[in-house]
């Protein structure tokens, strides 16, 4: 019961420390009216401004302790753990020869042939992003659909 009343203190502080000042400053940023159709110097200036620089601060902090934590997690798993870890570091492995591979294939696909209609432009690229990230996702389903 001790130990289970430590982990809602430490979850109830980083929801304090981390998540209201990242939802005060994205709800700041969201709200600004600040967006690619502005000015540049409305732009410039909001980029200078306290809202943006937190939000861009705490992104980059969770991102960074996040790879922190995950790394930390294998090195532990690793020694607790041995098989099980290496069978994780294989999934990720394979995950990423999968999402090579799948990007590699790619699509002859454009937006003509899409017949996207509007003011919407979108690269090759991004077009075989896309495809490759559907694919993922239908390897994903297929996966998890054998229980």
């Amino acid at each position: 019961m001790d130990n289970e009343k430590k982990l809602n203190i430490l979850g109830l502080i980083i929801k304090i420390v981390i998540a209201v000042p990242a939802l005060i400053f994205g709800f700041i940023v969201m709200t600004s009216g600040v967006n690619a159709d502005s000015d540049e110097t409305v732009k410039q200036s909001f980029m200078d401004s306290f809202a943006f620089s937190g939000v861009t601060n705490i992104s980059f902090y969770a991102i960074i302790l996040t790879v922190i934590l995950v790394l930390l997690f294998f090195v532990i798993s690793l020694i607790t753990r041995p098989v099980q870890a290496i069978k994780s570091i294989l999934g990720i492995i394979v995950a990423g020869v999968l999402f090579f591979i799948l990007y590699s294939i790619g699509t002859t696909d454009t937006v003509e042939s899409l017949q996207v209609t509007g003011d919407i432009t979108a690269s090759a690229a991004t077009l075989e992003f896309i495809l490759q990230s559907l694919d993922w996702q239908y390897v994903l389903f297929w996966q998890c659909s054998w229980g």
